[in-house]
């Protein structure tokens, strides 16, 4: 076993070396007896990418990242299990994060609560929805949604426990590296005319991904990533990193989600702001009225069909985006009182969707899914956790630091809003794949705001383990992340 792998130690414990096996044996010999050989090419899979885990933690953590933004195109194969429980080999990959995590936590008793801020309010809030699968009206829908929760949270856990200062930059590098393929094939779709037409007649780009919200979402995250890093006055490649903007932007376009045009504006005006280039924002402003009036005639009639909808006789056009939506919310809101304390289980929204339009459909709004699949408390829980994803990203702006000290947690606030303002109209709870990415630079933040703490920047927190302080740390960390010489210590 190599010495960089976690099972290294796992020593003479003999109930830990029997949890092992078992993890492994049982769910091949279940699923031979009952599933048959497609269960078993599933977890053939499973296996390998749990191999490769245990020989070397960090590089499947790494390539587990590029992966993710390749998913539709190992999704869109047939699938395979029986009518109660089946799945593509696309969604093989939440059930990788999930049970490798599982593993890792229960096997190799790792504590999940040491330096995290997110196990206890996340933890609550999985919770909630794993017990609503008793009560939920179907269970194929319950694992689906509990497992697509599970896995970027997993995820999470895996890297706050591995990461250290070289791997902060590689799990950025990582982000940038997978995004390679979405963007070639982005513009691929765009040029031939063979994206997603799905909605009201516009040929919107959905590249890898399974639908144009998703890619749009991901797209947002890497524009806060890469925006802030350009806006860094010590950044190398700041050429590069413009054209690389300019494309981002260009594809976000191309996907026509009008909710996430409206969260990389958001994004802009953020870091522009903190980062002191106000003149940026005038020229955007200038520049986007210009291409508006010369060919932006599609942007504009896709946001005034809002405006026409709601402005309209009939509100509830079942054949606008909007108006299907707007149906769609006032049912949960009329149905919630009948179960208002804990719903109607996970995966209920969906079902509520076949009943009302004859198809599975979510309900595009992630507070009122909540809400409806696990009521009052499964809604305090969501917002308790989005309250500690706020906490988390602030806790170094807040003392007005340097920002070549505060750029992850100035990436990471943007994703949050974001991530905050996409639940309003569409299903990011459930998009695991963009999800993922969020996660995954939550843990930097943390691993960041712990080295804070050690320096004496900033309060240490309940749930960081006490340790000496080091004065040096975060000049290491600045000059890791902006990739330029550690600025003089801060002391």
């Amino acid at each position: 076993m190599k010495a960089n792998s976690p099972f290294a130690d796992l020593g003479s414990d003999p109930l830990r070396q029997l949890l092992l096996p078992a993890a492994v044996a049982l769910p091949l010999a279940a699923a031979l007896a009952f599933g048959g050989v497609n269960y078993m090419a599933a977890l053939a899979i499973v296996g390998v990418g749990g191999g490769l885990f245990l020989a070397n933690p960090r590089a499947f953590i790494l390539g587990f990242l590029m992966l993710i933004s390749l998913r539709n195109f190992v999704a869109g194969g047939e699938r395979m299990g029986t009518e109660g429980l089946n799945f593509d080999l696309g969604g093989l990959a939440n059930v990788l994060a999930t049970g490798i995590g599982v593993v890792y936590f229960l096997v190799l008793w790792k504590n999940p609560f040491k330096g995290r801020s997110l196990t206890v309010p996340y933890g609550v809030f999985l919770a909630l929805f794993a017990a609503s699968m008793w009560w939920a009206p179907d269970f194929r829908w319950a694992l689906r949604f509990v497992t697509r929760l599970a896995a970027p949270f997993f995820t999470y856990l895996i890297i706050s426990d591995m990461i250290d200062r070289r791997m902060v930059r590689q799990v950025i590098s990582a982000m940038y590296a997978s995004s390679v393929i979405p963007i070639v094939y982005g513009f691929y779709q765009w040029i031939t005319g063979t994206g997603n037409d799905v909605t009201e007649g516009y040929n919107r780009v959905n590249s890898s991904f399974f639908h144009p919200a998703h890619f749009s979402m991901y797209l947002t995250f890497l524009f806060c990533l890469a925006y802030a890093e350009f806006l860094d006055p010590r950044a190398k490649n700041r050429a590069s990193r413009l054209i690389y903007i300019v494309l981002l932007v260009a594809l976000e376009i191309s996907t026509y989600t009008r909710i996430s045009w409206l969260a990389m504006g958001i994004c802009f005006l953020y870091l522009s702001w903190v980062y002191g280039k106000r003149s940026y924002i005038l020229a955007a402003a200038a520049g986007g009225a210009v291409v508006l009036l010369a060919a932006g005639g599609g942007i504009i009639e896709r946001f005034t069909s809002v405006s026409d909808v709601l402005g309209g006789d009939n509100v509830y056009d079942l054949n606008s985006s909007v108006g299907w939506r707007l149906y769609f919310w006032d049912e949960i809101l009329r149905r919630f009182w009948d179960r208002p304390w804990f719903g109607f289980g996970a995966g209920s929204s969906v079902m509520l969707g076949v009943e009302i339009f004859g198809v599975e459909a979510a309900p595009h709004n992630g507070y009122l899914r909540v809400l409806y699949e696990t009521g009052v408390a499964g809604a305090a829980a969501f917002l308790w956790v989005l309250g500690v994803m706020l906490w988390q990203g602030f806790r170094m702006i807040r003392q007005k630091l340097d920002n070549r000290l505060t750029f992850i947690s100035h990436v990471y606030v943007t994703m949050t809003m974001t991530y905050i303002l996409l639940n309003l109209t569409d299903n990011i709870l459930e998009y695991y794949e963009v999800a993922i990415y969020q996660w995954a630079i939550l843990s930097l933040v943390e691993f960041n705001n712990l080295h804070a703490a050690r320096a004496g920047i900033i309060e240490q927190a309940s749930f960081e383990e006490p340790l000496e302080a080091e004065p040096e740390a975060i000049a290491d960390i600045a000059a890791v992340l902006s990739e330029t010489e550690a600025p003089p210590t801060v002391s």
